[in-house]
């Protein structure tokens, strides 16, 4: 049996007026862009054929080596691989300008673009791709992020429905959508929207995450265990998750679990701010050693059992 602990009214508001404090990862980008974000991923090209992912700005220092004259795809690609999105954005930006016509030129600019920061950018690079190539699903869907980054949720829907039409077996757009439900407030369509993404791919732990922290936002602390829960399963070192996970748990009562799920998120990642400072928090409670303690894995079952419940209920082709 699943049990959670009690709160007192007062930690309960508390917590719960706090919780961007605290340091929730919550939807932003990465699907993802800069690295606070809690959203979905772009996806990463592999070593010669664009495709791709995000991450945390990279500073270009004065000791950058300079730029060649001739820039090739795999030059500029190769940079990008190497995290140095700041450099990869200013190689792919020379790549363009000598090969115009090339749309993945421009999507890996606007990719480029996006993780060092620069959303104008971005949305800019995109927009090219699209423009000399109106199906290009991978740029219709990373546009949609950045402009929901941008908060234009609106216009990112319009990309997010465009993408669906092209390619309707992807669950990114499902996920995509429950991003603009979440961003315009419509609390009830965006969990129909992941609920779906999921039942599309009942391993999509960003669809799992980004559940998680919808609940989390609105106070329902004990609805996010599950899914974050199964996401942490799922993907274990993943320094997001955990520490997402610790805030459903601290804010559900379960500090000694809480802080073991922020541990987890420093040795996934020592230099995680938000993960730092929600350790150092906890670690200077006092944690009632007698508190029931609870099983996330329990939880992550009932997750999965959740899914497959939601797969016979939830029509096909819902009017999202």
């Amino acid at each position: 049996m699943i049990r959670t602990a009690e709160l007192t009214r007062d930690r309960q508001y508390w917590l719960a007026a706090s919780i961007l404090t605290l340091g929730l990862v919550a939807c932003g980008g990465g699907e993802e862009v800069p690295r606070v974000q809690s959203a979905d991923q772009a996806e990463t090209p592999a070593a010669t054929t664009p495709v791709i992912q995000t991450s945390g700005p990279v500073t270009v220092t004065e000791s950058s080596p300079p730029i060649p004259a001739g820039v090739t795809y795999e030059d500029a690609e190769r940079v990008f691989q190497s995290g140095d999105y700041s450099r990869a954005k200013t190689l792919f930006t020379v790549y363009v300008e000598s090969r115009p016509e090339n749309a993945w030129g421009h999507y890996m600019l606007g990719l480029a673009a996006w993780r060092s920061g620069d959303l104008t950018g971005a949305e800019r690079a995109f927009d090219e791709a699209i423009k000399r190539d109106p199906k290009h699903v991978k740029s219709l869907l990373n546009s949609a992020r950045v402009l929901i980054d941008l908060g234009r949720p609106g216009e990112a829907r319009e990309r997010i429905e465009a993408a669906r039409l092209l390619d309707s077996t992807s669950n990114d757009g499902l996920r995509l959508l429950a991003r603009v439900h979440h961003a315009k407030g419509n609390v009830d369509s965006a969990v129909s929207a992941y609920r779906q993404a999921l039942v599309a791919d009942e391993r999509d732990v960003w669809a799992m995450n980004n559940l998680g922290v919808l609940y989390i936002e609105q106070n329902d602390a004990p609805s996010a265990l599950a899914p974050l829960s199964r996401a942490v399963q799922l993907r274990p070192t993943s320094p997001v998750f955990q520490n997402n996970l610790g805030m459903a748990l601290e804010l559900s009562g379960h500090l000694a679990e809480a802080k073991q799920a922020y541990e987890n998120a420093l040795k996934a990642d020592s230099t995680f701010a938000k993960a730092v400072k929600n350790a150092d928090r906890l670690s200077a409670m006092v944690i009632d050693p007698s508190a029931t303690p609870i099983n996330t894995g329990e939880y992550a079952e009932l997750f999965r059992q959740y899914i497959r419940m939601w797969r016979d209920s939830i029509p096909t082709t819902p009017d999202l």
